[in-house]
């Protein structure tokens, strides 16, 4: 939890920092966002909004029993569901090409830019607190494909002049 403080702090403080100098900038909205099921758990994931600089980090994963016993390669993807479409924020893949097993990640990788949440077909927050996903797709040595679904539940940090 104090990591993702500290996070968000300095996440706060370099968007601010970057709008130095321009006359008009849009208000600063800070998610965090978290899911679990018996397979997954999902923590410290931060969104941050600032006009058009955007930072998306995915946070940390547990996952539970022997989900990665002999998995080979894994891919771990967040989404938006916008109607039937998946649209795409960040997406990682590990493939072990040596004969060997893949250990599960921990951090699930983070994102800067410009409009990289808002590009896609969102209409403003309601879609995103409802519509944000995570993806964990597995191989095992023996082939089989498994896919592991978990919505995320997001919590607006800051609160924008006027809302």
């Amino acid at each position: 939890m104090i990591k993702m403080k500290a996070w968000l702090l300095w996440a706060t403080l370099m968007l601010a920092l970057t709008g130095c100098g321009k006359t008009e900038q849009e208000p600063l909205t800070v998610y965090s966002f978290s899911g679990e099921n018996e397979q997954l758990a999902i923590s410290n994931g931060v969104i941050v909004l600032n006009g058009t600089e955007e930072i998306f980090t995915g946070g940390d994963l547990k996952v539970t029993g022997d989900l990665f016993a002999d998995i080979t390669s894994y891919s771990t993807t967040f989404y938006i569901l916008s109607g039937d479409e998946k649209d795409v924020i960040l997406s990682n893949c590990i493939i072990d090409q040596t004969g060997g097993a893949v250990n599960a990640p921990s951090s699930l990788g983070k994102l800067s830019g410009e409009s990289i949440i808002r590009r896609t077909k969102i209409d403003g927050a309601s879609d995103l607190k409802n519509g944000l996903y995570f993806e964990l797709a597995t191989k095992d040595k023996n082939g089989k494909e498994n896919v592991y679904l978990l919505q995320m539940s997001l919590t607006e940090i800051t609160k924008n002049a006027g809302s």
